[in-house]
């Protein structure tokens, strides 16, 4: 699978998150394959990281809640990504 049907992939499933905000409690196997790789693949820190950023979607914001630069959240956010990626991909 390419990177680039991978990050469709995740925007089908934003695009449905954002009309149903119970997805996350469905059988919905993208989500499932989501949730498996979060709760196995990132640590407590990373996992903390991308639920306060997908909370604020702002680095500024998040860096301001952390007390860290905007740039060190950017690219932390990227790194976690990249995890989530590249093990969606395997998979």
């Amino acid at each position: 699978m390419t990177e680039n049907r991978i990050v469709s992939e995740f925007r089908l499933i934003k695009q449905d998150y954002a009309y149903n905000g119970d997805i996350m409690c469905e059988d919905d196997p993208r989500v499932a394959r989501l949730k498996r790789i979060i709760d196995t693949m990132l640590s407590q820190v990373d996992k903390t990281i991308i639920l306060l950023y997908c909370d604020c979607q702002s680095y500024r914001k998040l860096g301001k809640k952390m007390h860290l630069s905007h740039m060190t959240i950017r690219r932390e956010v990227i790194r976690i990504k990249n995890i989530i990626l590249e093990e969606y991909n395997r998979q």
